[in-house]
């Protein structure tokens, strides 16, 4: 199934526990270019280990947020990893720490069990899986919009600064961070370098959405999940 998604077509893949998935464009374009340029068919099958895992996180996200009564629109995966797309904002600062939390939390139980079998059993496909999943929790949980460690900054802060000071304080720290990643790009991490300014551009929008006068004029409020080390 073929939907427009914003600006880009997108495949349905199906639903999960009746959340629909979505893939963009641009993840078959990350495949290709792991399967071309890293590792070949191994890097290619780490890459797919590595977005299952980041749909299991998303779905923590998406079950948190529904028994909170936000509704999720669709999961949605691209070149940068995932974003779960819900169709308002949380209404209060601890749900919105409750729905940042799940998916790494989600993550680290995966890897916790991963690692933990791998060493039992000696089976290094169940390590891999347990590393990337705590890659995953531990990258996610940078506290730089609008990534979950930004989405748990930003609820924590708000009882004292207010909603709109805090998003401006969590958006300082993204773009310090994104300023980081394309400076330790330059010397190799070609994933951070690609991500630096694409980190600093969904930072400010959110700064933009924090100052909209209506919530119920906003967008989609997105809980993007970010994982930079595909291959």
């Amino acid at each position: 199934m073929i939907s427009l998604g914003g600006m880009w077509k997108t495949m349905r893949l199906g639903t999960i526990g009746g959340f629909p998935i979505d893939v963009r464009p641009s993840f078959l374009l990350l495949l290709a270019v792991v399967y071309f340029g890293f590792g070949g068919v191994f890097g290619l099958v780490v890459t797919l280990v590595a977005f299952a895992s980041i749909v299991l996180h998303e779905l923590g996200h998406a079950v948190v947020a529904r028994e909170l009564g936000v509704r999720v629109a669709t999961i949605e995966l691209g070149f940068f990893g995932g974003a779960a797309q819900m169709e308002a904002m949380p209404r209060q600062p601890r749900h919105e720490l409750a729905i940042a939390a799940a998916g790494p939390a989600v993550s680290l139980i995966l890897g916790g069990i991963g690692v933990g079998l791998g060493a039992l059993t000696g089976v290094g496909a169940l390590a891999l899986i347990g590393w990337i999943n705590l890659v995953l929790a531990g990258f996610n949980l940078i506290p730089a919009l609008p990534m979950d460690g930004g989405r748990i900054l930003r609820a924590l802060l708000v009882p004292r600064l207010g909603h709109v000071r805090a998003t401006d304080a969590a958006v300082v720290v993204a773009q310090g961070t994104a300023i980081v990643f394309g400076i330790v790009g330059l010397f190799g991490a070609f994933q951070l370098l690609l991500l630096a300014p694409f980190l600093w551009m969904m930072a400010s929008r959110e700064r933009m959405i924090a100052r909209m006068p209506d919530p119920r004029v906003r967008r989609r409020y997105v809980v993007r999940d970010i994982h930079g080390d595909y291959v």
